[in-house]
């Protein structure tokens, strides 16, 4: 069993775009939610590796409940701890006509 800690874990969004064009409005074809942060990222690959995995560290508010219920998703273990502060999220853009990625 391998177990990993995330100090700072994240929601982590992905939104899709058909092209990405500065001072433009966009119409999202895709949002993605996964669980995110350094440890998190970890305990999934290893899992989809099929290595029991056990995740830790601290997740908060609505976002955490979000987090948590994506965790829930794959193999990884939640034993994350609850926290009155609420778990931060992260956003990243992709255009898929080149495949750039902003963050």
């Amino acid at each position: 069993m391998i177990v990993t800690v995330t100090l700072n874990t994240a929601l982590d969004l992905t939104y899709r775009v058909p092209a990405l064009t500065p001072h433009a409005s966009h119409r999202v074809t895709q949002v993605i939610e996964r669980p995110g942060g350094k440890g998190l990222n970890v305990a999934r690959v290893l899992a989809a590796l099929g290595y029991e995995t056990v995740a830790t560290g601290f997740a908060g508010g609505a976002t955490g409940a979000v987090l948590r219920d994506r965790l829930a998703a794959t193999p990884v273990r939640d034993e994350l701890v609850e926290t009155a502060g609420a778990t931060r999220r992260t956003v990243a853009v992709v255009d898929a006509a080149t495949g750039d990625t902003t963050q």
